[in-house]
Formats: C-alpha cells, sequence, structure tokens
C-alpha cells in the first residue's frame, strides 16, 4: 500500500477541501493518506474518515483579520515564526516515513521534502511566490518562496491565475467535496467565510423577509429567529441544500457550489491577487457580487439556479497515480 503525505496550506480551509476529495478518491485506490494540516480533525474525517491526522502548519498564506480582510504586518511577523528552518527539518523528518508528498502548495513543505528526499507534487490554482510578489512587503518571501519551487513539478486547478516557476505544469479542471443535499428551508442562505470568519457579522447580515440564513462551524451562534444554526452535518451537503451561498471568492466555495449547482452571492475579498481570476469564473456562471446592504440578494434567490459542473476528480487521481509510480525515489 502506498502511503502518501498530503500537506495543506495554511491559508483557510479552501487548499485542504480539495485535498480531502482527491484524498479519499484516492483511499479507494488503496492509498493510505496521512494529513498534515492546521484545520480542526473534524474538517478532515468528516470527508475522509480513515485518514491520518498531524497537526501541522506548513505556512502562513496571508494572515487575515477576517475573511475579506488582509494583514500584511501580520503575515510577515507569522512567516518569522512558523518558516525557520527548524520548523522545515522538522516537517521533512515527518516526512521521511511516507512514500510521495502532495503539497497545495505550501512552499516551506516543498523544501522539507527537498530536504527529506521524497518526491512530491505540488497542487494549487495559484502559487504563493506569484501571490507575494503581488505585495512589495512581501518581495524578499516571494523570492525565497520561488526558489523552493523551483525544482518541483505542479499541476494548475480551475479557475485561478495558474502556477508558475515549477519545473513542469500540467493543468486539471475544477476540483472539490460534494455531498448529498440537506434539506434546509425556503429562502436559505448559506454564510460561509471559512475558517476566518466575519467580524460585525449580526450588523452585517439584514433582516430580509423569505431569508434564512444558515450557518454551521466555525461561524458563531447567532440568537436570531432567521437564523438556522447547524452543526454535525458535512459543509457539502450544506451548500448543496442551501439556495444561495454569500461568501467570498474563494476556491473551495465556489468548487463545491459548482459542483452542486448552487448560486453564489459576494462580498469583495479586497485586493487578493487570486480573486480577479474566481470574481470572472462566478460571473461567468451566473452569480452576482453584493453590495454591503445585500440589496441584490432577493434578486439573485429568484434566478434561476445553474446547472452543476462536472469534476476533474479522476483526472487529477491520475495524474497523481502516474506522478507516484514513476518518481524515481518512490518506494
Amino acid at each position: 500500500m502506498m502511503k502518501l503525505g498530503i500537506v495543506a496550506s495554511a491559508h483557510g480551509f479552501g487548499h485542504l477541501t480539495r485535498q480531502l476529495a482527491l484524498g479519499r478518491a484516492l483511499s479507494a485506490r488503496g492509498v493510505a493518506r496521512t494529513y498534515f494540516t492546521h484545520a480542526p480533525a473534524h474538517v478532515v474525517h468528516s470527508t475522509d474518515p480513515s485518514a491520518r491526522l498531524v497537526p501541522w502548519t506548513a505556512d502562513v498564506g496571508i494572515a487575515q483579520r477576517d475573511g475579506l480582510t488582509e494583514d500584511l504586518s501580520a503575515t510577515r511577523a507569522r512567516l518569522g515564526e512558523i518558516v525557520t528552518d527548524r520548523r522545515i527539518d522538522a516537517l521533512a523528518a515527518q516526512l521521511a516515513d511516507v512514500d510521495f508528498v502532495l503539497v497545495d502548495a505550501a512552499p516551506p513543505a516543498l523544501e522539507a521534502c527537498r530536504r527529506a528526499r521524497r518526491p512530491c507534487l505540488a497542487i494549487g490554482n495559484f502559487d504563493w511566490a506569484w501571490i507575494y510578489r503581488h505585495y512589495p512587503a512581501l518581495s524578499d518571501w516571494a523570492e525565497q518562496y520561488a526558489a523552493w519551487q523551483a525544482p518541483h513539478d505542479a499541476i494548475s486547478l480551475w479557475p485561478g491565475p495558474g502556477m508558475t516557476g515549477f519545473r513542469s505544469v500540467r493543468s486539471v479542471g475544477l476540483v472539490g467535496r460534494r455531498a448529498p443535499a440537506q434539506p434546509l428551508p425556503e429562502g436559505s442562505v448559506l454564510v460561509s467565510f471559512g475558517g476566518f470568519g466575519l467580524h460585525d457579522l449580526d450588523a452585517r447580515l439584514p433582516r430580509l423577509p423569505g431569508v434564512t440564513w444558515v450557518m454551521a462551524p466555525p461561524m458563531p451562534r447567532l440568537s436570531r429567529p432567521d437564523v438556522h444554526y447547524v452543526d454535525g452535518v458535512p459543509y457539502p451537503s450544506l451548500v448543496a441544500g442551501a439556495d444561495v451561498v454569500l461568501t467570498k471568492p474563494g476556491y473551495g466555495i465556489f468548487a463545491e457550489a459548482s459542483l452542486s449547482g448552487t448560486r453564489i452571492g459576494w462580498w469583495p475579498r479586497g485586493a487578493f491577487p487570486e480573486a480577479p481570476f474566481l470574481e470572472q469564473a462566478l460571473r461567468d456562471r451566473g452569480d452576482r457580487a453584493l453590495s454591503d446592504d445585500l440589496r441584490e440578494l432577493p434578486a439573485l434567490l429568484a434566478s434561476p439556479a445553474p446547472a452543476p459542473r462536472p469534476h476533474d476528480l479522476d483526472s487529477l487521481v491520475e495524474h497523481v497515480l502516474s506522478a507516484a509510480r514513476s518518481a524515481p525515489t518512490a518506494r
């Protein structure tokens, strides 16, 4: 049995959730999975219950005050704490027992694979060197990350700016989780801002006739009659059961809504460089950017739902298995 390590970037949940979809598909092919992530155990095991979990923060992405607001000063501070030679060597020691590693797409984890002499493959819809180059305050880290990415092969997922500066890049389509729909009240709007949450949530959600706000962990509970809080239900089931998802432009929620045919209304995501690529994909399927007062939401609820989009998971599985089998140092 092949032993696979999966290292997911610490920026939100989108990097992890698509790897969970991949990991579950690989489990059916007899692959043992160990996830290295800082995400709560229930997020991993609700999708891939038989996997092993090692709590780990491989990188920091972009620090955020909430799901919509970046914090570059905090990013630099966290990089200095998390991305160190000592921690990279510690991850390398953890990876020594696996046969192959998937990295989405934390450059320090790629460097840990090199030091551990473990074959690996980067997967993502963007790379962190490309992201960091957009911020003068992170230019030195952009160059370091580019150097750590350069020796490795990558798979680029749609939609996004793609993967740059790798030894080779192959393209794959949409990948994400999907699950049967959870029954929800009519007019349900799932409030989804990932692991970062959203400040002033109570004030930001107006009381709208016919709208029920649906929330689940890690979002907080609001004591309001128009809020329906759900716990213990797989998140993709909530996405599939909702009439609309209120969110930010992010890969994970875009993928899960697209696979289930659920409408999306989004609030802009600041200056994050990936956002325009995701926003274009959202517009192409008929989703809408929303103003702060959500006045466009009733029209979005009344609009036809888009057809579910097929995923490209099978192609990704074959690419991963082929890379693992052909790796010169694989056991």
